[in-house]
């Protein structure tokens, strides 16, 4: 009895021991099904056209192919997604970036420094990025800047804030004999556009408007129905990214005295007589007034961060921000003078970006004023005179435009050349291709899908249509909340698992060229720093980093009890 006790004992030890073995393995190990969990978010209501839930989808398949990872797609409807990624809600999720000038900077330090990566949604944050930036932006010394780029560029594929994927096209379809619709490389111009024997022109997109406060808006079509309504010190040309005076008389260079030899002062003449829609005055006060508003207001999700920091002009101490503010000089009243802290290489580019923008002086100083008519006031060539929002935005001329013939030396003798341009806000890319194909309206812009695209092109001659399909310097790429995906493991795990081939044969009938910098390739500075990093859809790569962060196949009870036996 007592040896078949101990034997009995012994027994029951073994088992513990075997089965504590199994529970404890089943506990600390992933079961073989564990991947790691990510919420891809994409726009649902057409700011990108009707390929972004097919985009979305493509990626998600990608990057679940490669076995380690389990992804589920949310989306929004534009002003929801924008106020989501500002307020840090979302981890991983699709945006698109149109120029906001013609520097190569506008695709680093938007997306790289603190402020912008703030408002961009990644939250990003190197001070030696910040220095390279700074270093980049205050030189204009070719070698200096390249080597800063290029710095700024490795350390991009290294923590991967951002992962580029493609840049697309640009197109626009019209009745034949239509004049002056010219895809441009930064701002699209509806007053220079002339429809023989007409006064209106009617028009539709897929795109959304958000905020028609130039302090607000930060997305493009918002930004493209800006463009007609106010003006801005300097602009550029009708066909190219050629500066030009706009509400100033010159651009200031250091030919003309414009620009201090140390580069930090800019001065600006103005236009005289110039008055805003409701009639009150333009000068520099109400310039200096519009800078400051929106410096001081800030708003989430703004391109307010181009003024304070890339511009140099800085913000109040008491914001918290520690960087030295610049002084805006009203010098006389048809005079305005910038003094900052340091050089800014580009900053006549940045006088021509929307939240440069001059509004009248009544508004709001607390907030953003709001988007409906009559509260939309500007000094540009068109009034705001309707706006439903989801359906419609109308656009007529303001006779006492301060410069009518501002566009006469590009060989554009007034503007704006139609009285009205209607511009219908379409549900869908199909809606949008069904307007031109019955010629509903006179243009559709903005955005059709690939296969309709390809259609329209192909049917020209027939529907007596004119479409035009050039380089865009539009870039898509995606943004990962490194606050909420803090290892850059995880962030380089997915830059491996990304196919843009994929993406460029499915979801775009290859009319899209893959990316791999935040710099576009037409761009200087441009290097292709993920091709050489992470390739395409590496899944063995991707998995071994998921691997190191424990995303391996674990043994599971079943495994061992078949190994046991």
């Amino acid at each position: 009895m007592e040896k078949k006790t101990l034997y009995a004992i012994l027994a029951i030890l073994v088992v513990a021991v075997v089965v504590g073995a199994v529970v404890a393995i089943f506990v600390l190990a992933p079961p073989a099904a564990a991947k790691y969990p990510l919420e891809l978010w994409y726009n649902n209501d057409g700011h990108y056209g009707d390929t972004e839930d097919e985009l979305a989808t493509v990626l998600k398949n990608s990057i679940e192919s490669c076995g380690k990872v389990a992804v589920t797609l949310k989306s929004e409807t534009w002003p929801v997604y924008r106020q989501k990624w500002a307020a840090g809600q979302m981890p991983l999720f699709l945006l698109g970036w149109y120029p906001d000038y013609f520097d190569s900077d506008d695709y680093i330090s938007p997306f790289l420094s603190v402020s912008g990566a703030r408002s961009l949604g990644s939250f990003y944050n190197n001070s030696q990025v910040d220095t390279w930036i700074t270093e980049e932006q205050t030189t204009t010394d070719p070698a200096i800047r390249a080597a800063r780029f290029t710095s700024i560029q490795n350390r991009l594929a290294t923590d991967v804030p951002y992962v580029p994927l493609f840049s697309g096209n640009a197109h626009i379809a019209y009745i034949n004999g239509i004049t002056g619709l010219e895809l441009h490389p930064v701002t699209f111009k509806w007053f220079i556009v002339d429809k023989p024997g007409a006064t209106q022109l009617n028009t539709s997109t897929t795109d959304d408007v958000i905020s028609f406060d130039p302090a607000s808006a930060y997305d493009y079509f918002s930004i493209e129905v800006i463009n007609q309504v106010f003006d801005t010190l300097l602009v550029y040309e009708p066909v190219n990214a050629t500066l030009m005076p706009g509400l100033a008389t010159e651009i200031p260079t250091l030919a003309n005295g414009g620009i201090s030899a140390d580069g930090k002062n800019y001065t600006y003449h103005l236009r005289a007589g110039a008055t805003f829609h409701d009639g009150t005055p333009f000068n520099a006060s109400v310039m200096k007034r519009s800078l400051d508003r929106a410096i001081r207001l800030d708003i989430a999700g703004s391109a307010a961060f181009l003024l304070y920091d890339v511009g140099a002009l800085g913000r109040d101490p008491s914001s918290g921000n520690n960087s030295t503010p610049g002084v805006i000089e009203v010098v006389d009243p048809l005079t305005i003078r910038f003094h900052l802290p340091r050089a800014v290489s580009f900053f006549n580019d940045l006088m021509a970006f929307s939240v440069a923008a001059p509004v009248p002086w009544l508004y709001s100083q607390t907030g953003e004023q709001p988007s409906t008519v009559p509260n939309v006031v500007g000094t540009g060539p068109y009034e705001l005179t309707q706006h439903v929002e989801d359906t419609l935005v109308v656009l007529d001329k303001y006779a006492a435009y301060h410069t009518p013939s501002l566009y006469a030396s590009k060989g554009v003798p007034i503007v704006p050349i139609e009285d009205r341009v209607v511009i219908n806000l379409r549900g869908s890319a199909t809606a949008l291709k069904n307007d031109m194909v019955a010629k509903s309206v006179d243009v559709i812009y903005r955005t059709l899908t690939p296969p309709d695209l390809t259609e329209l092109l192909g049917r020209q001659t027939a529907l007596g249509i004119t479409v035009d399909v050039g380089a865009s310097p539009q870039i898509r790429y995606l943004v990962f909340n490194v606050d909420t995906i803090a290892d850059a493991r995880v962030r380089q795990a997915i830059a491996y698992s990304a196919d843009r081939a994929a993406i460029d044969s499915i979801v775009f009938d290859g009319q899209v060229e893959p990316l791999y910098s935040m710099i576009p390739s037409n761009m200087p500075y441009h290097e292709p720093v993920f091709q050489d990093a992470y390739g395409d859809h590496d899944c063995p790569a991707a998995n071994a980093l998921f691997t190191l962060l424990g995303y391996s196949l674990g043994l599971d009870v079943r495994e061992l009890i078949a190994r046991d036996r």
